[in-house]
């Protein structure tokens, strides 16, 4: 194992890590796990400590232990997943999701896949300064004081009537000089800077000797956190943007003396209920699109569940949220709740959803009068055997809802339905190419 290997360490969600005093095979040393449990303090779902073990959640990304970096991948075939495999389905949720702008390009190459979760972010990184650099640096007037033969500028008459009193030949200026060495492009020197130990990539070597070759005359030796903060973006430095923030957060993770604020998370990590969702919001979104007549709304709020007497009056109580909502004009025509879950099969083949889960679409369909329903799973190895599962709910005014369980395919970019039952909209929109 290289030296640049040993400071990655690799887990899947819902993974236990041993704790361990030396740390190795695959353990965490007691401040590791310290410094992650105090993570979870801050991002609750994120991991739960034990006796001699962390438990991880339903969150993944990279976290700093300081010397190392821990990757927490999503496990999407039950324990039999290789870690190319699970890197490929969070970068390809990340692209597919709308939360975050920044990695809607993200490359997802196959040798990508294979390194650690980190230089894929870093790939991003160098792409997004690649593409402020193809318009130019940001350049800024800035006032410079030097000794010259010939007047520039205004002449620091107090430095000259004194250091020059007996130089003639020399005249102290004052003078405002054009130069890329700002705050903006220190910011981002500095964080192409702090990625060197952690590149194994040929080629992200090669970027990282380039980009930093292109910022030689800037000097980013006394950057401070106050001064990554408190950037502000005008109208010139709008194109900066995504470079910035992905600079503040490999700062923030690999350069701990530039993060700001004790109660900063060192870590990039995302929920997977919320990617998962997100992401199919994004695909049924794009399917919708063809059919001018429909719209698919997120986390719809507008519903209870009942009314509760108050004061001689009705309030509404027991708040509903479904996922998605698809409506036609002002009718609400189907109803789909995301799961990032595995769901297993009974003796006869069919999908099981859990109780909760079905109890929250029985309210769904009775607030909203909806009778057309989804629960839309990952598909896994284990489903191979499954047969098209649907429910149905008691009638409402002699209508009975149909709940449709759909598996989309997440090792595929376009998210595509490989099991659930075609009649429903949501599996027709998931369906097609």
């Amino acid at each position: 194992m290289t030296a640049a290997s040993a400071r990655f360490l690799t887990a899947l969600e819902h993974q236990p890590i041993p704790i361990t005093a030396e740390g190795v095979g695959g353990s965490l040393t007691p401040a590791e796990a310290e410094a992650l449990a105090q993570i979870g303090e801050l991002r609750r779902g994120f991991c739960e400590l034990g006796h001699r073990k962390l438990k991880l959640a339903q969150y993944c990304g990279v976290v700093s232990l300081g010397g190392r970096v821990l990757e927490v991948l999503p496990k999407t075939q039950g324990g039999n997943d290789t870690a190319e495999q699970c890197r490929g389905v969070l970068l390809r949720l990340l692209k597919l999701t709308d939360r975050f702008p920044q990695f809607q390009h993200l490359p997802a190459g196959q040798h990508l896949r294979r390194a650690p979760l980190l230089e894929a972010f870093i790939a991003a990184f160098f792409d997004s300064v690649s593409s402020v650099l193809r318009g130019g640096l940001l350049r800024q007037y800035q006032e410079h004081e030097e000794d010259l033969c010939l007047v520039r500028g205004r002449i620091v008459v107090g430095r000259q009537m004194g250091v020059h009193a007996n130089r003639p030949d020399l005249i102290a200026c004052a003078f405002d000089e054009l130069t890329a060495d700002n705050v903006w492009n220190r910011v981002l020197k500095k964080a192409i800077r702090v990625t060197r130990p952690w590149i194994r990539s040929v080629e992200l070597n090669r970027r990282w000797v380039e980009l930093l070759g292109v910022l030689d005359e800037v000097n980013d030796g006394q950057l401070t956190p106050v001064e990554v903060v408190r950037l502000n973006f005008d109208r010139r430095a709008e194109r900066y943007r995504t470079a910035i923030d992905w600079a503040r957060w490999i700062l923030a993770l690999l350069a701990p003396a530039l993060r700001a604020g004790r109660n900063e998370a060192p870590a990039l990590l995302f929920d997977m209920n919320k990617l998962f969702e997100s992401a199919v919001a994004n695909t049924l979104r794009r399917q919708a699109s063809r059919h001018p007549d429909l719209q698919v709304l997120t986390q719809d709020s507008t519903r209870t569940l009942a009314m509760v007497a108050a004061a001689g009056r009705d309030e509404p109580s027991f708040a509903l949220r479904p996922d998605l909502v698809i409506q036609r004009g002002s009718e609400v025509v189907a109803i789909a709740d995301t799961k990032w879950k595995l769901l297993e099969l009974d003796r006869k083949g069919r999908q099981v959803p859990s109780e909760a889960d079905m109890y929250q679409m029985n309210a769904y369909a009775t607030a909203f009068r909806c009778t057309e329903l989804a629960l839309i799973y990952p598909r896994h190895h284990g489903l191979i055997a499954a047969v098209n599962t649907e429910f149905r709910l008691p009638p409402i005014n002699g209508v009975a809802a149909t709940v449709r369980i759909l598996c989309v395919d997440v090792d595929d970019d376009r998210l595509p339905l490989r099991m659930g039952d075609l009649t429903g909209i949501v599996g027709r929109l998931l369906s097609r190419p």
